[in-house]
Parts: C-alpha cells; structure tokens; sequence
C-alpha cells in the first residue's frame, strides 16, 4: 500500500480560498449590478409613467380609427405629446393585457394625465352616438345635424373647414363622441370617403353629386348616369333641376331655370364647379359603370317614378302624361 503524502495539501487550500474568495466577489459585484440595474429601471418606469405636463391642462382630441393597433396608438400617443414613452405604454398594456380593449373612437386627453390613466381612457370607451348621415346631403344640412345631437358643436366652423371639400363627407352612420369638435368629424368623414371610395376625380365626383340628387332609385342610377354622360360629351347642357335648387340654397321645387348662378346647368354648358351634394357610393359606382341606354331625357312624377324618353317628343309627351294637371 502506498503511503499517503500531504505534501500538496497546501497549495489546494489556498486555491480553495482564492476561489471562495472570487465567488463572494463576483456575487457580491453581480448583486451590485443588479441593484443599480434594478434602481436604473425603476427610476426609468416610474419617470415614463408620470405626466408629460403636470400643469397643462388643456385637452386635446385623440382619434383611433377602427381596426389600429395597439403599437400604432401608443406611437401616436407619444407623437403627440402625451404620453413620455410609446414603449413604457406597450410593455403596461401587455402585462395588465389591456392591450386588446383598445376602443375606437374619439377621445379628450390631457398631458397633464399620467400614463395609466390615459390608457385606461381608452380601453373604458369614448361617450359616443350614432348619427347618420343621409346620401345627397350637403355640407350646412350636415352641419345642423352635428349642432343638433352634439354637444357646443359649432356649426359654423363646420361649414368653413368644410369649403372645399363638398362630396367626400361620406354620408354613412357614425359613433360621435359628443364633445367631437369640428375639426374631427371632418377628419372621421373624410378618412371614411377614402376607405370606403377610394381615388376618383373631381368630374367624376361632381357627376356623381347629381346623380345622387336626381335619381331616386338604384335602378335609376345608372341609367340617369348614363344620360347626363353622353349630354356632355354631345355638349349639350346637362339641365338639371338639383343644380339650380344647390344655387338658390335649398332643395324646393324650381319655377325659375334662369336662376343666375354659375351651378345653373340650364345656362351653363358642363358641370358645375364643384359637388351639389355628398353622393353615396351606389351614385358614385353608377358613375363608374353607367349604364348605355338609347335615352337622352328623364323625368320624375311627384311619387318618384322615374321615365325615360329618346327624343324631345316623347319627353314633352311624358311631361304632359305624368306632370301636367
């Protein structure tokens, strides 16, 4: 049996030492570490989720359209100065998995709110009403709706940001909130123009103004469409009742069709200058597709039926059938 040499024990203690040793310091640094990174983070969290502004307290209107996502609304929140981190606002919306309860709408926002607090605004819904929006509406009949169920609205303001832009507010229903100012409710109807019509020209949209005012069925729509096109390309005046009542300002029976106006299609050749009205999409699509028919002249009886003719002759004709007492 070989004899056992403690020769070595020494030199395995003392490695056995520096090796504690370096444990204890290395955890010792690594808690140190740690707790810098963990007093660094909760100063960063605690300093996101306070107010951008404490002492503003002027609200600002916030919209989100339907379908955003959460990443979008967070951006645009710190975008628009309210909220100090769209990051500090994703990681709370995940982990109190708020983040699928974001509600359409419009909403009044603070940068004096800390950020929990506008968060949380947004997953408890705006106060919102359906309004609807008839097709071949103009703008200041808009407007006296808005005034009517909203609340302060100015209907004023309404019709002078609404100027040039007669035709693309699309006549639709719409949840409102009822403190939405002027301002969003024209970015609402003309974001939703957009989504749902797409791109078309201005002719082809003035067009499609005076289908909406003159016809009175789907059926119709296309056939009138179709009559009012080949009155332009033939360079005939488009003599249409609804742009001589846009003129005078409101929608009653026209006994004058030399009313002077540059809208008058009696006395001027082409189109208006601008929309009569805000056409639906069935209008809007009849212009696109018109519908090829031998007719040049229609007519409406008091009923709304509508008839066609192909010559002047057979118009007068239906004039003295359908109109004349």
């Amino acid at each position: 049996m070989a004899a056992f040499s403690l020769k070595n024990l020494p030199l395995v203690s003392t490695a056995a030492r520096y090796l504690r040793r370096f444990r204890v310091k290395f955890l010792a640094g690594l808690l140190v570490v740690t707790t810098i990174l963990s007093l660094a983070g909760f100063v960063w969290w605690t300093g996101q989720l306070s107010p951008v502004n404490p002492q503003d307290l002027s609200r600002q209107s916030f919209i989100i359209p339907v379908g955003q996502s959460a990443i979008a609304t967070t951006t645009q929140l710190q975008s628009r100065g309210l909220i100090r981190s769209g990051l500090a606002a994703r990681i709370y919306l995940q982990v109190t998995r708020l983040d699928q309860k974001i509600k359409a709408g419009t909403y009044l926002l603070s940068p004096s709110l800390d950020l929990k607090s506008q968060l949380l605004s947004l997953t408890s819904g705006p106060r919102d009403i359906w309004i609807t929006i008839p097709e071949g509406w103009r703008r200041e009949q808009i407007a006296a709706r808005l005034a009517a169920n909203l609340q302060d609205f100015d209907a004023e303001k309404f019709v002078q940001l609404t100027a040039s832009r007669e035709g693309r507010l699309f006549p639709d229903t719409y949840l409102i909130p009822t403190y939405a100012a002027p301002a969003d409710i024209v970015q609402i109807m003309t974001t939703n123009f957009i989504t749902k019509v797409g791109s078309i020209d201005s002719q082809s949209l003035i067009l499609a103004s005076l289908v909406e005012r003159e016809a009175n069925s789907s059926a119709d729509r296309p056939v009138i469409a179709g009559i009012l096109g080949k009155r332009l390309k033939a360079g005939w005046p488009l003599q249409v009742d609804a742009t001589v009542q846009y003129a005078r300002g409101n929608w009653s029976p026209i006994t004058d069709t030399r009313y002077p106006s540059i809208y008058n299609t009696y006395i001027h050749l082409g189109l208006p200058p601008t929309p009569i009205a805000n056409p639906g999409l069935a209008s809007i699509n009849a212009v696109r597709t018109p519908q090829t028919t031998p007719y040049w002249f229609y007519l409406h009886t008091p009923d709304g039926k509508a008839y066609f003719a192909r010559t002047i002759e057979e118009h007068n004709l239906n004039i003295d059938k359908y109109l004349r007492p």
